[in-house]
């Protein structure tokens, strides 16, 4: 159907304000057609995970995890409720999601499949909402399209059909990209973010990189788009210094953990959390390269203008890519927190030098091209903002042991949809489009198969008991019977 081009829009549809181009990215779908997008994005990943609580299916990496660690703790919180004791809790996060679900005991239904449709409509939420700022970008088809693989991923999928804190945790941090993203934000945005982010961190603490994103919305400008990164300096950092005071109530919950627990993690996981891991962006950047096997056709256009426009631009993103694949070491090895997930396809792939995945030299930067090419096709404030928050992310992630796809993977299929969406509307124009719905549906059955084969097995039995690292002596299993010593399930996720 034509559309009309309204006269403050240039030829590619982003809308025109003072100081250039903005965020809106397209002519805006039909209210009903936004809900309608939003409402089968939640379904597509509430039906199954509800189906699998009212089943009452247990088996699998997330039901462990569930069953061990998560469920456990939310029954305490739930009989001390409110007076909750957080000295040693029985999860490495900050306990948001469980003082939540623990409510909902206390005071409503509190069977295990009640909860765990908590959790499902936690996990609906995350999706609804990713779909309805997309579908105010493109159409409500790509819309539903781009955030599907958030609802087939394991990571987040498990986090919906079980009690997990996962997908609380992403909400947040999806809506701190929203705010920031705005053209331009109001005080009041970041003031909200300031308020997203301090819950953020009481439910997951390794977010605290999101305050980065706020600092940046804030140096970006907040009544229109300045130009540049660094002219009008006076103007720029007051701005950026108020915005660090909004981020100060989320500082301060942190710290109070840390004080409490002497470390980012309570004192049972801190012989786990231990030193950083180097080769989390290459990791990271592999992510990308396989996520573009469905968000390619949306992107693509953007790369092939990126290669005759801004060749110098991408030549620095490969040899970044390739520069973070070789420096540190990338072969897969479980002593070094490099395991699971696709660690586990590459650690096939032969090996350089006796430290270097081979296929991470090739695919590291090519993701690394991939992301070029998709941010330079966007306006000022979303390149830097999507820019800013992944290099925080990143680094966030490098400062943790564990190199785990299910620590990145949920933030970089959002990043990526947020990216597709934000395309120029002649970009979206080529014959690449005629890809997105097969390429979209073949990538979300791969997703959607390993997801499915992660939940065969013998179901994990009730009342589980940690593992004796993570038992502490007042802990009421703290010596369980030989013949209940619990075995932790292989991380084949």
């Amino acid at each position: 159907m034509p559309t009309h081009t309204p006269n403050n829009t240039d030829a590619s549809g982003q809308h025109i304000g003072r100081n250039g181009p903005t965020l809106q990215s397209g002519p805006p779908s039909p209210p009903i057609r936004v809900v309608f997008a939003a409402l089968a994005a939640a379904l597509a990943i509430f039906l199954p995970a509800a189906a699998l609580a009212v089943a009452g299916n247990n088996a699998g990496r997330g039901a462990w995890d569930a069953t061990v660690y998560h469920e456990p703790f939310i029954r305490q919180l739930a009989a001390d409720w409110p007076r909750f004791d957080l000295s040693n809790p029985l999860t490495a996060t900050t306990p948001g999601y469980h003082i939540v679900l623990a409510t909902l005991d206390r005071f409503g239904p509190g069977s295990t499949t009640a909860l765990r449709l908590a959790s499902a409509l936690i996990g609906a939420g995350l999706l609804a909402t990713l779909a309805t700022w997309l579908a105010r970008r493109v159409r409500p088809l790509d819309a539903f399209l781009l955030s599907l693989p958030l609802a087939a991923s394991i990571y987040t999928f498990q986090s919906a059909a079980w009690l997990l804190p996962d997908n609380l945790a992403w909400l947040g941090v999806l809506w701190i990209l929203i705010l920031c993203l705005r053209d331009p934000p109001a005080w009041r945005n970041l003031a909200i973010a300031g308020g997203v982010l301090a819950a953020l961190v009481f439910t997951r603490q390794v977010h605290l990189w999101a305050a980065g994103v706020i600092w940046l919305a804030a140096w970006l400008g907040v009544r229109s788009t300045d130009p540049g990164l660094f002219i009008r300096l006076p103007a720029r950092i007051p701005r950026t210094v108020l915005a660090a005071l909004i981020t100060l109530p989320a500082v301060l919950v942190v710290a109070w953990f840390v004080r409490h627990w002497g470390g980012l993690t309570p004192p049972r996981f801190q012989s786990d959390m231990h030193g950083g891991n180097p080769a989390t962006p290459a990791f990271m950047l592999v992510q990308v390269w396989v996520l573009c096997i469905g968000f390619g056709p949306w992107l693509a256009p953007a790369l092939l203008r990126a290669a005759r426009d801004h060749k110098a631009v991408l030549l620095a993103a490969g040899t970044l890519g390739l520069m973070l694949a070789i420096v540190p070491a990338t072969t897969t090895d479980p002593d070094a927190g490099r395991y699971s997930g696709w660690w586990g396809v590459t650690g096939r792939a032969p090996v350089l030098f006796g430290r270097t995945n081979l296929l991470f030299v090739i695919l590291a930067p090519l993701g690394a091209v991939w992301l070029a090419g998709a941010l330079l096709a966007v306006p000022h404030r979303a390149r830097w903002t999507l820019l800013g928050a992944l290099v925080a992310f990143a680094a966030a992630q490098s400062a943790t042991f564990f190199s785990w796809q299910r620590y990145h993977e949920p933030f970089l299929i959002i990043l990526l949809a947020m990216l597709a969406a934000l395309q120029p509307a002649e970009l979206r124009r080529t014959p690449f489009a005629r890809l997105r719905l097969p390429a979209m549906l073949v990538f979300c059955a791969l997703l959607a198969a390993i997801s499915a084969m992660a939940i065969r097995g013998e179901p994990v039995a009730p009342g589980t008991p940690p593992p004796p690292k993570h038992t502490a002596p007042e802990d009421p299993w703290a010596a369980p019977p030989p013949d209940r010593a619990p075995a932790e399930p292989a991380r084949a996720e």
